[in-house]
């Protein structure tokens, strides 16, 4: 029954997203109880509250594209819009243009944090000065729980090539120098 359920849920979250979740759907088959596991880090990862959405939410995207230019990429962007973020900063973001400041915050933190980049220091004192510690760690966390569907898709050998990303219904060319590496 709890295989049932959990199938259940991650059909819907393929139609939600079009997306194809047979690591999901895998993992639910190896272990019901890893699985739960799995999206308890998930959900327990996802904050609200502490920083701006937008910055939130670009940490997300930042987070995804540091292990993966693709699906996962699409749905943390799918995420975006559905929180409110605009289809045009997210193309900011992808393309490696400029955009909104705290978006740009959120999405340049969470990849400097992931790939441990030499700036990592400057950007931390950046989000800690404009939204306190319990801010950095609510970017910190987005950035951190974005990862780990790429990183389990890998695990189970299901990872995908580079795909560009759709955003309000035109493909957007995630910039080079963002790609995963």
């Amino acid at each position: 029954m709890i295989g049932y359920l959990l199938h259940k849920y991650v059909s819907a979250f393929e139609r939600r997203y079009d997306y194809d979740a047979s690591y999901l759907h895998e993992l639910a088959d190896i272990s019901p109880r890893d699985f739960y596991r799995f999206a308890k880090v998930q959900l327990t990862f996802q904050s609200k509250r502490h920083a701006p959405r937008d910055a939130l939410q670009a940490a997300a995207i930042g987070g995804a594209l540091v292990e993966d230019c693709g699906p996962c990429v699409q749905i943390a962007s799918d995420r975006a819009v559905e929180a409110g973020m605009s289809g045009e900063t997210i193309k900011a973001l992808l393309s490696g243009q400029p955009t909104d400041a705290d978006a740009q915050l959120g999405f340049d933190y969470a990849r400097a944090l992931l790939n441990a980049s030499e700036n990592l220091d400057a950007l931390r004192e950046t989000v800690e000065a404009r939204w306190g510690k319990r801010g950095l760690i609510a970017l910190s966390f987005m950035a951190m729980a974005a990862r780990n569907f790429p990183v389990i898709k890998r695990a189970l050998g299901h990872a995908k090539a580079c795909q560009r990303v759709r955003v309000g219904g035109a493909e957007v060319a995630v910039s080079e120098t963002l790609k995963a590496a």
